[in-house]
């Protein structure tokens, strides 16, 4: 049995092994020092030698992308049922690191609703308003989000927004430092505000849509 992670080492771990699913191919020690907000390239070096101490990757000496997972098995194939993901309740837009940390439930889920390889970033919420109805998306239906930066998203992508403690379905738009929230029924006000304001916080994308008639 191999030794425990600390917390750090697995935040490291993990971020390997999206990167070699997702990608295919490993980080760099600078992509994982800004991934895990180590400004060292030292300490990343040191996260990784633990990673190999304690038998989770193997490291290529003189190689920018020389590392590898020791076991694939993938904890969220078919073979281990369902990806399990959290059901986030009322979380501040000025703490979206918490986002995941006091989840209200959590669903098994068909990896149908899911993008391939990203079961580990997504997360179930509920619209707060009937903003995107014309779009057939109510209050209080289940929207499937996969975190990711608002940087990586497309003009007028479709994605979950925190504002203040609701989460909010609207089409994003970006305009250099400016983020517009669009909602499809007219009643509803576009919202404008600066991507460093703290009352709002982009979670990402909204994949597919859960709802009990």
């Amino acid at each position: 049995m191999r030794t425990p992670l600390t917390e750090r080492q697995n935040d490291a771990f993990e971020y390997i092994r999206r990167c070699i699913r997702d990608r295919r191919t490993p980080p760099t020690i600078q992509e994982m020092g800004t991934e895990l907000g180590v400004r060292s390239p030292n300490a990343v070096v040191k996260l990784l030698k633990a990673l190999e101490r304690k038998g989770y990757i193997e490291r290529e000496p003189r190689r920018a992308r020389g590392l590898r997972i020791v076991d694939t098995e993938d904890p969220f194939s078919l073979d281990d049922g369902p990806p399990t993901l959290p059901l986030v309740g009322r979380i501040s837009s000025r703490d979206p690191a918490s986002v995941r940390m006091r989840p209200v439930a959590y669903f098994s889920i068909d990896p149908f609703f899911l993008r391939p390889g990203s079961s580990d970033r997504s997360l179930i919420g509920r619209s707060a308003d009937d903003g995107m109805i014309q779009e057939g998306i109510r209050k209080g239906d289940f929207v499937v989000v996969e975190e990711q930066s608002w940087k990586r998203l497309p003009q007028g992508q479709l994605a979950a927004c925190l504002v203040g403690e609701e989460l909010r379905v609207r089409r994003l738009y970006r305009q250099r430092q400016m983020l517009r929230l669009r909602a499809s029924n007219r009643t509803y006000s576009e919202e404008v505000f600066s991507v460093r304001d703290p009352g709002y916080f982009v979670v990402g994308p909204v994949i597919s849509l859960l709802r009990r008639f």
